[in-house]
């Protein structure tokens, strides 16, 4: 579970997951999975195309020129059912790789999982997202389908609000990803 809004871990000034992994990232699966340390990492909050799908190398091409062989610091506070950290990315400047990836049309915000960061990072991506959208950037411009929807046939269910406003819901740790 993430830490409420103005309590617990930070990290370059975002509220973050109380663990961190540092090191260069050897691999990059797709467009929102990389390798660290020989730990697999799901960049949480978004959703990337799978490679399968319009737009999946392009995003996963996009991944690798933001990280690939570069040093990043990574936290979190849970790991998903494939063992895999869900994790925010950043690099040595403070740029968070998960909104960069958003902000570029290479990935979705994931919104059905708002819930599990603050308010501030929800806001972020939201905008993020509708920039990129606006300006038909990246998978924008490709009609790309949502891998939600490639991956289970329906869109996923989004939280009408999360609980105490900008405090996060209780995370399970699955991972519909």
């Amino acid at each position: 579970m993430f830490p409420e809004s103005g309590s617990g871990a930070t990290y370059c000034g975002v509220v973050t997951g109380t663990q961190r992994i540092a090191g260069k990232v050897t691999s990059v699966h797709d467009g929102d999975t990389i390798t660290v340390n020989s730990q697999s990492i799901r960049l949480n909050s978004i959703d990337a195309p799978e490679l399968a799908q319009a737009y999946g190398s392009q995003s996963r091409d996009h991944l690798s020129g933001l990280v690939l062989g570069q040093q990043v610091t990574v936290t979190y506070d849970q790991k998903d059912l494939y063992d895999r950290v869900l994790g925010t990315v950043f690099k040595p400047d403070c740029s968070n790789v998960n909104l960069s990836q958003v902000a570029s049309g290479a990935a979705w915000y994931y919104e059905a999982y708002k819930c599990e960061i603050d308010i501030h990072q929800r806001k972020a991506f939201a905008a993020a997202q509708a920039s990129a959208k606006a300006a038909a950037q990246g998978l924008w411009a490709a009609a790309a389908v949502a891998p939600w929807v490639f991956r289970n046939g329906v869109d996923a269910k989004v939280p009408a609000s999360c609980p105490n406003g900008d405090a996060p819901s209780n995370s399970s740790g699955s991972d519909p990803y």
